[in-house]
């Protein structure tokens, strides 16, 4: 990043630039109304695929429903809701979004 921009980075600030910009347009979302039931895929991705691979290879409803609470665990957003959680808001360094939450 120095030799191409000049700014003298570590890779953990610029994973933490891209989290907090994932976080914000979570924060944005909720507060227009999105939920975790959007946080899903079209129904054809769920269904077996007929050629190109072994069997009735497909997206597992249950397994793809715990990888979505995993990222949100991970992210530092309520498992249930995916709301960030003001201690991870506060970490970003956006503690002004923290009343931006509720639609």
């Amino acid at each position: 990043m120095e030799a191409v921009t000049g700014w003298n980075v570590s890779i953990h600030e610029m994973m933490e630039l891209g989290e907090r910009a994932v976080t914000m347009a979570r924060i944005f979302n909720v507060r227009e109304g999105f939920t975790v039931k959007d946080d899903d895929l079209p129904e054809r991705l769920y269904e077996p695929l007929e050629a190109g691979t072994p069997g009735e290879k497909r997206i597992d409803r249950r397994e793809f429903a715990r990888g979505i609470e995993l990222y949100y665990e991970a992210m530092g957003w309520d498992r249930k809701t995916g709301i960030p959680a003001d201690g991870r808001l506060a970490y970003l360094g956006l503690e002004w979004l923290m009343d931006q939450e509720e639609p």
